[in-house]
């Protein structure tokens, strides 16, 4: 890691070409041709790349005609616009937003108002159902900042309350209570969001973008994505015309894609042989694509084709889409598991805490830089088991790593102190990083966090463990702890990821139990 600025270049050229280009079928690599794409969960990279490309579309400058599938069309007749934009990763904001009014209207026909002026359960199901119809046309659940969010929950919670009062109640006596129901979920809801961002700072769902071009098109892109407040896109970078020309330029995309945890590629050049390099490329390495149109507006009719970022369009050429219903409840269950777990563990937490002060001088937890999902450094916390300077002698024990590999372990470490010894067999000092995954920088089942030093050391190929996010346990504990290879382990962690499933995560965590209880931690 770190060739990439060799690598990615921007000047800002004029474009001579206006060549019309569309995607074409890409003979199959070989062996010697071969990249570690980015893994989907429960889906192997080879299935990935098999996936068809969208061939339907044919791009002209400055023209464009596309051909919308038979079964987008009906998608497009039969649903209403607001219900075509929910997606599976909004169930929870969803779920937690409908139980917050939930909880207010029944504070507030409880304790608030008096018996004539309380809100039937009805009317309560009829105001929710209208807040969501409201606010998924307000785009609430598209990732936008807290300002722009309140105004959204205010308009929505506004028209909620008007169509309930004067469609469901028929009743001019319900507009007091709909009035107050309407301002107490408002602040109620604004209140979970400031809370939600400020103890799970890492749930926001950011995808890197690595843009195709050299030209003022490609700084336009680059400036509308950075422009526009509700995009989760980080742009990476951007690799010019002139560096995929060369005889290299399909390698280094694809390494720089892997390097950089690239999830799509924005093509902002018209030149027909770039784009189907970076076509080929995207589809080996199962990456999404976008295009930019040489047009000025978005389409009307081009609602499922089209995307809008910043005020440009972006055609949507290739998706490589993750299983988010199934992610949204492992998100869910961690969450549940996580909460429950330090409420019900927090005895024992004192209990430790105070025997790790006892054995020796330094603080109770350690926090440990660790790298985890598309190499984002984060703080993971744990109970102390070393002596308090034991980072700044790691540097001197390298030499006496037991582990095979970018990973360190010693059997019989000098820095960890008695105490520490007997928390280790039983994993004990693993407990506080449910504080982690309630931030959403962890999962409780996924491939282990290392650190900084440790992925500095690690190989192209090694990257793909970081296309999930890590776990407290995963399946390299419960099948080859003792096992010293780090290929070993990248190898069962890549296994994890491609067949990921609910159920294969149920399995891991019994087998952790199990595991725990016979004290082999070292």
């Amino acid at each position: 890691m770190g060739q990439i600025a060799n690598i990615l270049d921007f000047r800002a050229i004029k474009r001579t070409n206006k060549a019309s280009w569309s995607p074409s079928p890409a003979e199959p690599p070989d062996e010697s041709e071969r990249t570690y794409a980015r893994l989907i969960p429960g889906a192997s990279a080879e299935s990935a790349r098999r996936r068809p490309l969208a061939e339907t579309f044919e791009i002209r400058c400055p023209h464009l005609a596309a051909t919308d599938t038979i079964a987008s069309e009906i998608w497009a007749e039969i649903l209403p616009r607001w219900l075509r934009s929910f997606r599976a990763a909004m169930l929870l904001p969803v779920t937690l937003d409908m139980t917050s009014i939930v909880l207010v209207a029944a504070f507030g026909s409880w304790i608030v108002w008096q018996e004539t002026r309380r809100l039937s359960i009805p009317v309560t199901c009829i105001y929710v159902a209208a807040f969501l119809i409201f606010a998924l046309a307000e785009g609430l659940y598209s990732g936008r900042r807290l300002v722009q969010q309140a105004g959204a929950l205010a308009r929505a919670l506004l028209c909620a309350g008007l169509l309930t009062c004067f469609r469901a109640t028929g009743s001019s006596r319900s507009i007091v209570p709909m009035l107050v129901l309407s301002s107490g979920s408002f602040f109620a809801l604004v209140g979970r969001r400031w809370f939600w961002r400020i103890v799970c700072p890492a749930s926001e769902g950011f995808r890197n973008v690595l843009i195709i071009g050299s030209g003022r098109s490609a700084q336009r892109v680059a400036d509308a994505i950075r422009r526009d407040s509700t995009s989760l896109r980080v742009v990476k970078g951007f690799m010019a015309e002139n560096h995929l020309r060369n005889v290299y330029g399909p390698a280094m995309l694809s390494r720089v894609a892997r390097e950089e945890f690239v999830d799509e590629l924005i093509i902002a050049s018209g030149d027909a042989a770039i784009g189907e390099i970076a076509l080929r490329e995207a589809k080996r390495n199962a990456l999404d694509v976008r295009v930019v149109p040489e047009i000025c507006v978005l389409p009307s009719d081009r609602e499922i084709t089209f995307e809008d970022v910043g005020g440009i369009p972006l055609l949507r050429i290739q998706d490589h889409p993750a299983p988010e219903c199934a992610l949204t409840l492992k998100r869910a269950l961690d969450l549940a598991v996580s909460f429950s777990g330090l409420l019900a563990l927090s005895p024992l937490f004192l209990i430790i805490a105070v025997l790790i002060k006892l054995d020796s001088p330094g603080p109770v937890f350690y926090r440990a830089r660790r790298i985890g999902s598309k190499g984002r450094e984060f703080v993971c916390f744990k109970f102390r088991t070393m002596i308090r300077d034991a980072d700044e002698i790691k540097s001197l024990l390298r030499a006496q790593n037991e582990r095979q590999g970018a990973f360190f372990k010693l059997a019989n470490d000098p820095r960890v102190t008695r105490f520490g010894r007997r928390l280790r067999r039983y994993s004990l000092d693993e407990l506080p990083q449910l504080w982690n995954v309630v931030r959403g920088e962890m999962s409780l089942v996924g491939p282990r966090p290392h650190p900084p030093d440790d992925v500095s050391l690690y190989g192209v190929r090694h990257l793909q463990r970081l296309d999930f996010m890590p776990g407290i346990t995963g399946l390299w504990q419960v099948t080859a702890r003792q096992d010293p290879s780090f290929e070993r382990s990248v190898e069962l962690d890549v296994q994890y990821i491609k067949t990921w499933n609910l159920w294969l995560d149920a399995r891991i965590l019994w087998r952790t139990v199990v595991v725990v209880l016979q004290g082999t931690g070292a």
